[in-house]
């Protein structure tokens, strides 16, 4: 799916991804650099901090993950690197989402930080992580093959403000709502109420939050 999407998808868009793809497997003894290193990361996909700040946290993202990698926890490792691609300016993030897919998913099933060993791919958390993934894709790029518009009528203040404070507080939850106002705002979008309303993951980059907000 990434490897179609090359060429196509926004870089804004998959460095969310990655970024994505680091927040799936962190918990609470994730360390604030971790953290910190992700979210400038997106700040910077939404154009909120420049080139220099960000080459100045990659700089603090590679000492963090020298540190790390040594130490015994994989999952640590992985975030590290991670987020060490998330916060390079020059990456092609094709291949940091790419990783950061890889890297989650190997996290998640323990595997070594060296990465998977020949039949690790079949183990059950290795597959469920991909597949978790795959509906992140899903969410964040949409479906290349389906062209939507979104009609004028349908931006009302209730329907922008709900848009606004799902994307910058990550309330997702929130989702089920925006798709009420949007049917009450005259949307009859299926494609669009659907993915609203389904269960499955969502994040910033959120095809449907930015059709809504005008972001690429």
């Amino acid at each position: 799916m990434l490897k179609f999407l090359q060429g196509t998808a926004s870089k804004r868009k998959q460095r969310l991804f990655g970024c994505a793809c680091c927040r799936r497997v962190w918990n609470a003894f994730v360390p604030p650099h971790i953290i910190r290193i992700v979210s400038a990361a997106e700040a910077f996909a939404d154009g909120e901090i420049s080139d220099e700040e960000l080459a100045r946290l990659h700089s603090t993202a590679r000492a963090a993950w020298h540190e790390v990698r040594t130490e015994s926890s994989d999952t640590l490792g992985y975030l590290a690197h991670v987020a060490l691609g998330a916060a390079n300016v020059t990456s092609k993030f094709i291949t940091v989402a790419g990783y950061a897919q890889q890297a989650a998913a190997n996290a998640a099933a323990d595997l070594p930080i060296t990465g998977p060993e020949p039949g690790d791919e079949h183990l059950p958390e290795y597959i469920s992580e991909l597949a978790a993934q795959a509906d992140l894709v899903r969410d964040v790029f949409g479906n290349p093959f389906n062209s939507l518009e979104i009609q004028l009528e349908w931006l009302t203040e209730t329907v922008l403000s709900l848009a606004r404070g799902i994307y910058s507080d990550r309330a997702f939850d929130r989702m089920p709502i925006l798709a009420d106002a949007l049917q009450d705002a005259g949307c009859d979008d299926e494609v669009i109420l659907t993915h609203c309303r389904e269960r499955g993951e969502h994040a910033r980059g959120c095809w449907v939050i930015d059709l809504l907000l005008g972001k690429q």
